[in-house]
C-alpha cells in the first residue's frame, strides 16, 4: 500500500464584505469545482458530496482517489465557518483497485474555511485543507522498494496539496465577479443583499 498525506493552510483577502463571501462560498457545487485536480462526481444531499481527486503522476501513473464529504455551515454572530468532513457510512464505499499503471481507492478529504470582518470592503479567510488516502500499489511499481514508493508519493503530494490550495484561491477569486453579476441580473434590483 502507498500511504500519502497532504495538507497546507492558507490566509488570503476576500474582495468582498463577509455576509457576501461567506455567501458565495457557501455554495458549494459551485465552489466545490474550483479546486484543481478535484472533480464534483455527485451530490448525496444539499450538504453531502462525492468529489474525485485525478492526477496523471510521474507521466504514467494515473492515481483516482474517491473521498465522501459532509458539509457544515456556521453562520453566527461571531462565528462563520465553513467546515468540509469525511462523510461516513450510509454512501456505497469505492472499491480499491490497482491496474499496471494506476491505482484507486477511497481517501479523505477535509477543509475549512474561517471567515474574518476586517476594517475595508474585504473579509480574510483562513482556509486549510488535508487530503490522505491508502491506495494500492500499481503493478508497474511493485518491484520497487516500499519506502522508496512512499517517499515519491508524499513528495508529490506535497506540491499536488500546495497547488490545490493556491488554485482554488485564485480561481474562487477569479469567478467571484461572475456570481456576483449573476446574483445582481437574477434580482433585477442592482446589487443584492446579504444576511
Amino acid at each position: 500500500m502507498i500511504k500519502i498525506t497532504g495538507s497546507t493552510k492558507r490566509s488570503f483577502k476576500f474582495p468582498a464584505e463577509l455576509p457576501i463571501a461567506y455567501a458565495y462560498y457557501s455554495d458549494l457545487s459551485r465552489i466545490l469545482t474550483y479546486l484543481p485536480h478535484i472533480s464534483l462526481m455527485r451530490a448525496f444531499a444539499y450538504d453531502q458530496f462525492r468529489v474525485l481527486y485525478n492526477t496523471l503522476e510521474l507521466g504514467a501513473y494515473h492515481i483516482r482517489i474517491f473521498c465522501d464529504l459532509q458539509v457544515t455551515l456556521i453562520n453566527e454572530k461571531d462565528e462563520h465557518v465553513l467546515r468540509i468532513r469525511p462523510l461516513e457510512g450510509g454512501i456505497p464505499a469505492v472499491r480499491t483497485e490497482a491496474g499496471l499503471n494506476s491505482a484507486t481507492a477511497r481517501g479523505y478529504f477535509s477543509s475549512e474555511s474561517i471567515f474574518q470582518d476586517t476594517d475595508s470592503n474585504q473579509t480574510e479567510i483562513e482556509y486549510s485543507l488535508q487530503l490522505r488516502a491508502k491506495l494500492p500499489t500499481p503493478l508497474g511499481l511493485r518491484l520497487v522498494p516500499n519506502r522508496v514508493v512512499n517517499s515519491i508519493a508524499e513528495n508529490i503530494m506535497h506540491m499536488r496539496i500546495h497547488e490545490i490550495a493556491e488554485g482554488f484561491i485564485d480561481r474562487s477569486t477569479e469567478a467571484y465577479p461572475h456570481w456576483l453579476a449573476e446574483i445582481e441580473n437574477s434580482t433585477g434590483s442592482g446589487k443584492p443583499s446579504f444576511p
